[in-house]
């Protein structure tokens, strides 16, 4: 891990590049993939990331701190119209390189937030930055790496262009933990894991078929959990 170390960003690049690996892998591969099974392993990130999602949540200590940047991020994303605007980019970029139909957008909405959202990504893109420590961020990219395979399997390209929100996403986290490392205590690092865990859970009830949850909306809430935790 000591090449990424001295590399900017060096994780995010690490995770990026798995992603567009198995996202390709996913697109050549598919075809050879019985959608029975597809169907089956999909559901299987499905419930890993649920409980994934349910295990950050339990480790809640701020509970009105979460609650209340949740709410508040849900009333600014929906007023801001976020995930109707991550949608619309979705179809952009859909016709903007001519792709054929087929699940694009969902692709491209799912990957961006099941890879966006969760303590790996937030953590790992701060220690990145504060430590020069990529190994959060390196083995989040192998799990993300392998989900790749098959989401792009089952939802498409739209999987391959999620690395564009990434690549800035993670990025820019590491920039800011350069610039905020006296800010970023333990108790911030708890309260955004459990707002990740939340969001995560909602994440594997979409992919699961259970719900149709506008997760994109509820994105302000990160970071309104680190105003409200620096002020409470």
């Amino acid at each position: 891990m000591e090449f990424l170390s001295g590399v900017p960003a060096g994780g995010t690049l690490f995770n990026v590049a798995a992603i567009a690996l198995g996202g390709s892998l996913g697109l050549a591969l598919g075809r050879f993939i019985p959608e029975r099974l597809n169907d089956t392993i999909f559901h299987c990130i499905g419930l890993f990331t649920l409980c994934l999602g349910v295990g950050m949540g339990l480790k809640m200590q701020d509970a009105v701190a979460v609650l209340a940047s949740l709410v508040l991020g849900a009333l600014i994303g929906d007023w801001l119209r976020l995930d109707d605007r991550l949608n619309g980019l979705g179809d952009l970029l859909k016709a903007r390189f001519h792709l054929a139909e087929g699940p694009f957008t969902q692709g491209f909405v799912t990957a961006t937030l099941l890879f966006c959202i969760g303590s790996m990504a937030i953590i790992g893109a701060i220690d990145d930055g504060l430590r020069h420590d990529p190994t959060l961020l390196v083995t989040k990219g192998v799990i993300d790496g392998v989900a790749s395979v098959f989401l792009a399997g089952s939802l498409g390209p739209g999987v391959l262009f999620s690395v564009l929100p990434i690549a800035l996403y993670q990025g820019g986290l590491t920039l800011l933990a350069v610039h905020m490392a006296p800010f970023l205590t333990e108790r911030l690092y708890t309260n955004l894991s459990a707002l990740g865990g939340l969001m995560i859970l909602g994440i594997g009830l979409n992919l699961l078929g259970l719900t149709k949850l506008k997760l994109c909306d509820l994105l302000p809430g990160l970071a309104l959990v680190v105003l409200i935790t620096v002020l409470l």
